[in-house]
């Protein structure tokens, strides 16, 4: 009896873990809702019973399905999503009535009733049926279109403003008709009607190849044209009416993604051929031209490169006022130029966003054609382009060089170089580029060296000893050089690429004289009396020195440096003290030339262990960077037989931290702060506080700048960052 009890119970288990689903037929099928909302439906089809049936195809198969039915929420059509292959669908006006349309994956049903209830047959094949994946699918209602056919067209406004028309292509009806190709297919269309607001052309933006427009001069009329994703239709007629046809296929008439386009009207343009060119005056200061592009007719011609393309283009004429070059600054690719000596006269230069055109004549008159494909006519951002004339310059080449009255004090050159000829030459690296370059020469004053600043890296200086001579020096931004003669003259070439020719900002640079100094090296050290407590201010040059590549302090790494040397006797044994307030100064000192290195800081510090009655060797030395400013030329020294608590070393007892920082820098330790100072690397004082252990650099521009610590102790200077 037991083990009849369990054989039952074995057998009712089984039966309920592989049960059918309970819509496994018609007469049971599962009531879904179905709304203008996308539905998600999941189903069960792995234990559905399999039956010997019809697919789609009208011959019979092992096939297993599942049924639902539902209420249609409106007339128009039904989109059923699938996923895939395995899942097939096939829908009816009622159990044992007539198919109305059957098929796998995705599809599509138009023309169903509002309030019909439908049945839906959810089937596989056996080899699919057992497989527990994609076992759902999605459906939606697509209210019908009111603008289904040309003859109820919706109608929208034109004009010259860009309007954005959404649309909903669902519920349109599925025709078998002709797309942009010739060729047949099943799509689904809505209709619109505008009337043309002036002559000119057309822009329709789809942004995606889904959505097609063809436009029509009336319904059942001449098509214009016809594409995908955008048009560019040109030579409508003011007044006119004209029908637009925004079609589908079926497989993207569901998706919900980029259901709008943009519509706008270009006005015919006056200047749209060379004959009609807009006049425009061009001077030699700068003047922007704003323009319109998308009213002009569309030609395949030739661009820049000799190819043909379909072109927009508009005419510009223009009198250069001098002799000399012009500059268009189109900004991007998009805009492109050509110039003209006339109407169907020579190509003078073609190119796009920026040219250069050089060698043009006063008073004579050029054409300018300026185009863009049809791909960026309608696209309304950067329709300007700005122009501007340079007068030949006088000093454009060596033999031509403006001179220059050089002294030991610093002057300014203003420079004008967009009127320069434009020569592919060596620059200073000796490789070749476009440059534009001009030429000064000057005497040298005094035995020497010279230093040129030109601020930024668009301005290159390179020297000669003559015309077609010797190369000196050459770099960009600022150059020192050394070891100039008196009474000799030079040559100065100035010289931007073409990137940077019409560039207006940075047109000047500053050049001195620095006389030789005596104590340029150790063997003329200048001798300087040190004192015992008492403080000696000494002041130095330091920009006549020779700039040679060699190292800071002892061990250090190799760098250009300018320095100038002293020579003292010790007045006593201890110690020498040093005060050069900033650490552009560095100070290094030797027991002889050529001897041993005892000490070696920067801004400020103390070196011990000296013998009372021996000389000593002093070298005061700057980076080249720094070597002409003429901020913090001096430093004090002093000696002293022991360090009291006044001479101690700062730097060990001062923290300056965050370093870099983009707001506050805090200052601590165990000495009491006076005052802080920062200033720029020009030596320019920026900030100062007073009694505070914290200073803000949040109104400073980011870079580096230095610090001085004001203590009853001394000056401890910080180089420190502004991010």
């Amino acid at each position: 009896m037991k083990q009849l009890y369990l054989v039952s119970l074995l057998l009712l288990t089984l039966s309920f873990g592989f049960a059918q689903p309970a819509n496994d037929d018609c007469s049971n099928a599962q009531i879904i809702t179905v709304s203008t909302t996308n539905l998600n439906v999941p189903f069960d089809i792995n234990t559905a019973t399999l039956n010997n049936q019809e697919g789609c195809s009208g011959t019979t198969a092992d096939y297993a399905d599942v049924w639902f039915e539902f209420t249609m929420p409106t007339n128009g059509n039904l989109y059923i999503d699938g996923s895939l292959s395995w899942n097939q669908f096939a829908i009816y006006d009622s159990c044992g009535g007539t198919e109305l349309n059957c098929f796998s994956s995705n599809g599509l049903l138009d023309n169903l009733a509002s309030g019909t209830t439908y049945k839906l047959r959810v089937f596989r094949g056996s080899g699919t049926a057992s497989n527990t994946s994609y076992q759902n699918f999605n459906i939606i209602a697509f209210d019908s279109v009111t603008n289904d056919d040309c003859a109820s067209s919706e109608n929208i406004t034109v004009s010259a403003t860009p309007t954005t028309v959404n649309f909903e292509i669902g519920g349109a009806q599925i025709n078998n008709e002709e797309g942009c190709t010739g060729t047949t297919n099943n799509y689904l269309d809505v209709w619109y009607d505008f009337t043309m607001p002036f002559d000119g052309n057309l822009y329709i933006g789809g942004d995606i190849s889904w959505n097609n427009f063809a436009l029509y001069d009336a319904c059942s009329g001449t098509e214009i044209q016809c594409g995908n994703t955008n048009e560019f239709i040109e030579g409508l007629s003011s007044g006119t009416t004209y029908k637009l046809r925004v079609f589908r296929t079926i497989a993207n008439a569901d998706n919900s993604s980029y259901k709008s386009f943009s519509i706008v009207a270009y006005q015919s343009v006056a200047n749209d051929t060379c004959a009609t060119s807009e006049n425009i005056t061009v001077s030699t200061t700068a003047s922007t031209v704003n323009f319109e592009i998308g009213g002009a007719e569309i030609n395949n011609e030739e661009g820049c490169t000799s190819t043909t393309a379909d072109y927009l283009d508009i005419w510009y004429d223009f009198t250069m006022p001098v002799s000399g070059n012009l500059y268009i600054d189109g900004s991007l690719s998009w805009n492109n130029f050509a110039l003209y000596d006339a109407c169907g006269g020579t190509l003078i230069q073609c190119g796009s966003s920026n040219e250069f055109i050089e060698g043009l004549t006063a008073t004579t008159n050029y054409k300018l054609r300026v185009f863009r494909t049809v791909a960026n006519a309608d696209n309304t951002s950067y329709k300007s382009f700005s122009i501007i004339a340079y007068e030949t310059v006088t000093n454009d080449d060596c033999a031509s060089a403006e001179n220059i009255t050089l002294t030991t004090d610093q002057q300014t050159i203003n420079f004008e170089i967009g009127g320069a000829s434009i020569n592919n030459e060596e620059g200073c690296t000796s490789t070749m580029n476009d440059y534009a370059d001009i030429w000064y020469e000057f005497t040298m004053p005094v035995n020497g060296n010279v230093y040129v600043n030109g601020a930024i890296n668009w301005n290159n200086f390179a020297l000669y000893d003559a015309c077609n001579g010797n190369l000196i020096q050459c770099g960009s931004s600022s150059e020192q050089f050394d070891g100039l003669t008196a009474t000799t003259n030079y040559k100065l070439r100035v010289f931007r690429t073409l990137a940077n020719t019409d560039n207006n900002g940075y047109r000047s640079f500053t050049i001195q004289a620095f006389e030789i100094i005596n104590n340029d090296d150790c063997a003329t050290a200048e001798t300087i009396n040190v004192l015992s407590g008492t403080p000696t201010t000494i002041n130095f040059g330091i920009a006549g020195a020779s700039i040679n590549n060699e190292e800071g302090c002892s061990g250090g790494t190799v760098a250009d440096y300018a320095d100038i040397w002293y020579q003292f006797t010790m007045p006593e044994d201890g110690y020498i003290i040093i005060d050069g307030t900033i650490n552009w100064n560095n100070f290094a000192l030797y027991d002889a030339c050529s001897g041993t290195e005892l000490g070696c800081f920067s801004a400020s510090g103390n070196i011990g262990g000296l013998t009372n009655g021996n000389t000593y060797l002093l070298r005061v030395f700057r980076g080249a960077s720094t070597a002409t400013n003429t901020s913090y030329k001096s430093f004090t020294i002093e000696s002293s037989a022991t360090l009291s608590t006044t001479n101690f070393n700062l730097e060990q007892s001062i923290t300056v931290y965050p370093n870099p920082t983009s707001s506050v820098i805090t200052i601590s330790g165990s000495v009491a702060i006076q005052y802080l100072e920062v200033y720029s690397l020009l030596g320019q004082p920026v900030l100062k506080v007073n009694t505070q252990n914290q200073i803000d650099l949040t109104s400073l521009e980011a870079g580096m700048y230095v610090l001085n610590i004001h203590t009853k102790q001394g000056i401890l200077t910080k180089k420190i960052i502004k991010n």
